[in-house]
C-alpha cells in the first residue's frame, strides 16, 4: 500500500468519526463522572465501536439491501438521538450519565461509541471504501482512527482540570449546544439524501 493510499483510506474515516469535534459532547457528557468512571465508559465505548464498525465492514450492505434502508436512514435516525442526548442538558439540565450511577458496562456505548464515533457518517463511509480496499486495510484504518479517539478523549481529564468548575459548566452548556447543531446537520444531510 501507497502513502497515498494510506491517506485515501485514512483521512475518509477520520474527517468522519471527528474525534476533535466529538470531543466537547464526550466532555458534557462525562464531566460530573469520576476519572475512573470516565475511563471505564471510554474503554467500554471504544470497544463496542470497534466491534460494531468492523462487523458493519462484510455485513452492513448486506443488512441495508436486506431491510431496504439507506444510508440517509441512519443519518436521521442517529441524529435524533443525539438531539434527545443534547436537549436533557440543555432544557432538563439532565445529564446522559450521573456521577453517582453504578458501574453499569452498557453506559457509554450509546451515544459515545454509538452513533459519535461510529455513527452513520462512519458507517456510510466503510461502506464506500469496500469499493477501493480490501476488509483487513479498511478494518486497520477504522481501528486507528478510534485509537487515535481514544486517546484524544483519554486526556479530555486535563482539559477539564484546567477549566475547572465554572469553567467546565459553561464548556457543557455549550457543548451541548454545539452538539444539538450538530444533530440537526446530521437529521438534515439524511432527509437531503432521501430525495
Amino acid at each position: 500500500m501507497t502513502w497515498a493510499d494510506f491517506l485515501s483510506l485514512f483521512l475518509p474515516l477520520f474527517v468522519a468519526m471527528d474525534p476533535l469535534g466529538i470531543l466537547p459532547a464526550f466532555i458534557q457528557m462525562t464531566s460530573d463522572l469520576s476519572v475512573k468512571r470516565r475511563q471505564k465508559i471510554l474503554n467500554g465505548s471504544i470497544f463496542l465501536a470497534g466491534l460494531v464498525g468492523v462487523l458493519f465492514i462484510p455485513v452492513g450492505p448486506r443488512i441495508l439491501l436486506a431491510l431496504g434502508l439507506k444510508v440517509g436512514d441512519f443519518q436521521i435516525a442517529g441524529g435524533l438521538l443525539v438531539l434527545v442526548v443534547a436537549l436533557r442538558d440543555i432544557v432538563w439540565e439532565q445529564k446522559m450519565f450521573s456521577a453517582d450511577e453504578s458501574g453499569d458496562e452498557g453506559v457509554g456505548i450509546v451515544p459515545i461509541g454509538i452513533p459519535l464515533l461510529v455513527g452513520p457518517a462512519v458507517l456510510a463511509t466503510l461502506i464506500l471504501l469496500r469499493h477501493n480496499f480490501v476488509f483487513w486495510e479498511i478494518a486497520g484504518s477504522l481501528l486507528l482512527n478510534l485509537l487515535i479517539s481514544w486517546v484524544i478523549f483519554r486526556n479530555a481529564g486535563f482539559l477539564m482540570q484546567f477549566m475547572g468548575v465554572t469553567g467546565s459548566k459553561a464548556v457543557s452548556k455549550l457543548a451541548a449546544l454545539l452538539l444539538s447543531a450538530y444533530a440537526v446537520m446530521m437529521i438534515r444531510v439524511g432527509l437531503m439524501s432521501l430525495k
